[in-house]
């Protein structure tokens, strides 16, 4: 019994940072239940996915890391190129390509993969054209969880239709955003993996087609 202390330790602090996530969806509480998933089995689990992705492993590998870029770089880019339309989105929530930045050391594979995942959540909502709204985050969630096996968005998604259970919400959109999510999850290649940084002034259904993804989504 003693023996799987660590674990049932894990899993109280999992069940508490979604406790407070459904009490309070904001972004804090967000990164509050990726921490409670550091270092368990199912964060060891994605990142053994991840590395059997030979363009991942290269980024890992190679320890790169996406260039500075500024929020007016970004809107001076062609109109279509996936840096304005990410700045647009930026913009609109009042954000700029500095918040998305995580500045913790990068002293292993699963703090670089955090790292990947945190820094291209943004882009990946307009990649694959989900918006910032409940049912757009959920989309992305699946379309990660579908891709990387990415254990937050389980939970994130599981606390997501409890909560919109709980408060009696419509649950047609959100449904129908998680099997989108999936959809395109499973069909394209590995998003994450691709230098997308280094291809700001890139038309973004150039990048949406060669990741698999529909130019128009």
């Amino acid at each position: 019994m003693l023996l799987n202390l660590p674990q049932k330790l894990q899993n109280l602090k999992m069940v508490a940072a979604v406790s407070n996530f459904l009490e309070k969806p904001d972004l804090d509480n967000v990164y509050g239940v990726g921490a409670s998933l550091q270092g368990s089995e199912m964060s060891r689990q994605m990142g053994r996915h991840l590395m059997e992705n030979p363009r991942f492993r290269a980024l890992v590998e190679e320890k790169w890391r996406p260039p500075v870029v500024r929020l007016d770089e970004l809107l001076a880019m062609p109109d279509g190129s996936l840096g304005h339309v990410y700045a647009h989105q930026l913009s609109s929530q009042g954000l700029d390509p500095e918040s998305t930045i995580d500045h913790s050391e990068i002293n292993s594979t699963a703090s670089y993969i955090k790292h990947r995942m945190r820094e291209t959540h943004d882009i990946i909502h307009v990649l694959t054209g989900f918006g910032v709204d409940a049912s757009g985050e959920m989309g992305v969630l699946a379309f990660g969880l579908a891709q990387n096996r990415h254990p937050l968005a389980v939970l994130l998604i599981l606390g997501s239709l409890l909560k919109a259970l709980q408060e009696d919400v419509d649950l047609t959109p959100i449904l129908r955003a998680i099997s989108k999510g999936f959809k395109l999850g499973l069909a394209a290649q590995t998003a994450v993996a691709f230098k997308l940084e280094d291809g700001w002034q890139r038309p973004i259904e150039d990048w949406r087609e060669e990741i698999g993804l529909p130019r128009n989504p």
